[in-house]
């Protein structure tokens, strides 16, 4: 406001700096800065830079007016003379207030001229100043022009001042990227604006450049900013460059930016991707400081402006990116730099519509998207969009655009300011980077030996499991590192050779069973590997890299080799098998029928023995009857043995019984039986016993488990085993048993598990032998195990025990499947 006062006041205002001589006193006085009005009525410009008092008057010691100005000065306190001033042809009687402020001198002029001329001068003044006024209003358009410009500019520009480096201006893309709104940080200094850049260096850079009045460029400098409300690194390329004013006058520091923090972060893996974004982020500084240029000059007058936009044309014909300016309703193209225009080569542009020069690029959405920005005045923004364009051979090709879309003009949008990249090299380098990485996952897990070695040199870039394990090495040690430099023993035995040659010719080795001596765990080992090399293309089908698949064939080789012994051996041994085959017919023949025959004897003697057994038991209970009443305590137990003993074999009877019926049974058929419903009914069965001991038992077999197997025999299994566990407790423990099922091969699984007394298997020889017992204290005849593995072997089955005396025991009955 104070500005736009001096440049519109009739007033004239003129601040002097003292000049002293050597002793001190003040002997002249500078021309600092003068208004508008005084700049006319002195003939001098703003800032005439030198010229002093003294020079332009030089009759000033005639009429006082340097003495007047002296004593002003030297009192510190307001001053009102009147003085004759001779400025040209004319004199002007000027009514002259002074007031020292600091140590500089304010001088406000009121002139009247004294002669004939002074109607003209007055008009001439007149005229200036509306002049002057058009030319500031035609300034302000322009400036709001350039301010929009600056707003829409894909990079981000602000300009700091003083030394606390107030935020004097700062676009949408600055504010954006320190992450707060333009209204939070102008007119404050930046690091209270934007407390995260404390200690991070930057004030002390502008410092330095508005100390040296050298500029600053920074590249991929790191920043830590507040993102989405967290505080994140990211890179910026920027420009530090002092602003002066027409005098010399230093303005500012001028800040332009660019976020690079994806190129950063691609580099290490798209070089040629990172090269280009490094030229386009040269060629946006150069673009950058001609708008500088052009922000310096908008209080000029308009022949200086039509200057800078003469210039900000040159920028946009130089710069990579593709501009355009669209205006009215139909879009039109009333201007397109050169990257524009080669980039759409098909056709007249200027003067015509959008969809008129540009119908298929109009069809695929940015019609719509321009209509949209057109219509309601908000930008649209587009990053990597594909876009088909036609080619000279009459096909399309492919491309990624990031573009922006913003309308121009106030309150109603005149026209579309037409931003955007071409980045499709960028989005192709991300996919092949990303078919790379996929492709090298693959390596990784193939089921074969893989390595792709890079340069002449056969620098080893991947290396999965399988080659790395057959090399007898380790990741770390070939990784980054050339071939002959990790494997030096392969380089004598013709490697280098094979490789050179596939390198050379381009074409692929393949061989089968090679020998390879390696040097692994200290000593050489041979291999014999089937290997193919094969070579790896550029985008110039230049080879530049060797793809080696190998499979160690060693074990096939030797096995091969055996192979061939050993049929030697068996057809010798096939001759004396024959024999024997004939001598175990005859034995098997022999002991089929003695299996027989002991199956008859069995049922026999368990079928003849049950009478005479009865006849003992009934004449000891007539014995008993017949005795008179008060025996001795020798025959009462006397008796009891032989009862116990009729007891004993009766049982032994019965389980004599249970085997020969369990021989007969081996033929029997099998149906599919749910084994989870077995042993539920077990469970109900065995209640009496579980209650009895407070036994916990844990099931856990599905309910969809199916056995094609005898359901009677299968729960005679499910019933030993468990009735086992119950039995042969720990007496210091709550039994502890758990039933689960699982498939192992061409088995199904079932296993038994208890915290009882469990066995001593040194003696496991006896476990499965009928009558024979580990546990005496407990009621048993020493023939149920025997019957489990019976009946398991006799379909096909095995039975396994895993037992730890004192611990417990787990019984692992294998059913085929």
């Amino acid at each position: 406001m104070l500005q736009a006062l001096l440049e519109l006041s009739p007033l004239s205002v003129v601040l002097y700096k003292p000049v002293h001589a050597p002793e001190g006193e003040v002997i002249d006085f500078e021309f600092a800065y003068l208004n508008p009005a005084a700049q006319l009525l002195l003939q001098l410009p703003a800032r005439p830079g030198g010229t002093t008092y003294r020079q332009h008057f030089p009759h000033s010691s005639e009429n006082d007016g340097l003495a007047l100005h002296q004593a002003a000065f030297a009192s510190g306190r307001a001053a009102h003379f009147e003085v004759v001033y001779h400025v040209g042809d004319y004199d002007y009687q000027c009514q002259v207030a002074t007031q020292r402020v600091g140590d500089e001198l304010l001088v406000n002029i009121t002139a009247t001229a004294t002669n004939e001329a002074r109607p003209a001068v007055e008009e001439a003044l007149r005229l200036s100043q509306a002049r002057e006024q058009q030319a500031r209003l035609a300034a302000e358009q322009e400036r709001n022009l350039l301010q929009a410009l600056l707003n829409q500019a894909p990079v981000a520009i602000g300009l700091f001042q003083g030394p606390d480096h107030v935020v004097a201006m700062a676009n949408d893309q600055l504010c954006g990227m320190w992450g707060y709104p333009a209204a939070q940080v102008l007119h404050r200094p930046l690091l209270e604006a934007v407390p995260e850049l404390q200690g991070q260096g930057f004030t002390e850079l502008m410092a330095d450049v508005a100390r040296t009045g050298e500029p600053f460029v920074g590249t991929t400098v790191p920043a830590q900013l507040r993102q989405q409300g967290q505080v994140t690194t990211r890179f910026f390329d920027f420009v530090y460059q002092p602003l002066y004013d027409a005098a010399g006058q230093l303005l500012g520091v001028l800040d332009i930016a660019i976020d690079v923090t994806a190129q950063v972060l691609d580099r290490e893996q798209v070089q040629a991707l990172n090269e280009e974004l490094s030229a386009t982020n040269e060629e946006l500084q150069t673009s950058n400081e001609e708008l500088l240029l052009a922000n310096r000059e908008l209080t000029e007058a308009q022949l200086q402006l039509a200057t800078e936009r003469e210039r900000l044309t040159q920028v946009f014909a130089k710069t990579p990116a593709l501009i355009a300016l669209l205006h009215g309703p139909h879009h039109t193209i009333t201007y397109a730099n050169p990257a524009f225009q080669q980039f759409f080569a098909s056709g007249p542009l200027l003067g015509h519509a959008y969809a008129e020069a540009l119908p298929k690029v109009h069809a695929q959405g940015h019609g719509a998207w321009l209509q949209q920005v057109y219509t309601t005045g908000k930008t649209a923004v587009g990053s990597e969009r594909p876009l088909l364009l036609p080619t000279a051979d009459g096909g399309e090709r492919l491309v990624y655009l990031d573009f922006t879309y913003e309308a121009y003009g106030s309150p109603t949008p005149e026209g579309i300011f037409l931003f955007a990249f071409d980045v499709t090299e960028r989005v192709l380098a991300r996919r092949q980077r990303l078919a790379y990485q996929q492709l090298r996952a693959v390596f990784e897990q193939a089921p074969v030996a893989i390595s792709i070695l890079q340069g002449p040199d056969y620098q080893i870039e991947v290396a999965n499991p399988f080659i790395i394990d057959m090399w007898g090495r380790t990741a770390e040690g070939v990784l980054n590192k050339p071939f002959f430099e990790v494997l030096p023993e392969l380089r004598e035995q013709g490697f280098e050779g094979v490789l050179a040659e596939v390198r050379r010719s381009g074409q692929p080795y393949v061989a089968q069973e090679v020998e390879a001596r390696f040097w692994r765990a200290g000593k050489f080992e041979t291999s014999y590997v089937n290997l193919s090399i094969y070579p790896l293309r550029d985008e110039q089908s230049e080879v530049v890299g060797l793809i080696l698949v190998s499979t160690d064939v060693s074990t096939q080789l030797r096995a091969r080799q055996r192979e061939q012994e050993f049929n030697e051996e068996l057809a010798v041994m096939n001759e004396e098998l024959q024999s024997a085959n004939d001598e175990l017919g005859a034995t098997n023949l022999r002991l089929t029928r003695t299996n027989v025959d002991l199956d008859n004897f069995i049922y026999t003697a368990s079928h003849d023995l049950r009478a005479p057994i009865t006849n003992i038991e009934g004449l000891l209970q007539v014995l008993q009857s017949e005795l008179p009443a008060g025996q001795t305590n020798e025959v009462v137990y006397i008796l009891g043995l032989m009862q116990d003993s009729v007891d004993r074999f009766k049982r032994t009877i019965e389980h004599l019984t249970e085997v020969s019926k369990l021989q007969k049974e081996h033929g029997q058929g099998a149906t599919p039986v749910r084994l989870a419903e077995v042993i539920q009914n077990v469970q109900l069965d065995l209640v009496p016993l579980i209650k009895e001991t407070g036994a916990q038992v844990a099931v856990d077999v599905p309910a969809f488990v199916t056995l094609t197997f005898s359901e009677k025999n299968l729960r005679s299994v499910v019933y030993n085993l468990l009735s086992n566990a119950l039995k042969y407790r720990h007496p210091d423990r709550v039994p502890q048993v758990r039933l689960l099922s699982r498939t192992q091969g061409h088995h199904l699984v079932l296993e038994v598990q208890d915290n009882g007394l469990g066995l001593d298997l040194t003696r496991d020889h006896e476990l499965f032998t009928m009558f024979q017992r580990y546990h005496t204290h407990v009621e048993g005849s020493g023939i149920g195990l025997y019957m489990v593995k019976k009946i398991v072997e006799n379909a096909g089955g095995r039975i396994e025990v895993e037992s730890q005396l004192g611990c417990g025991s787990t019984f692992f009955v294998y059913f085929p499947r």
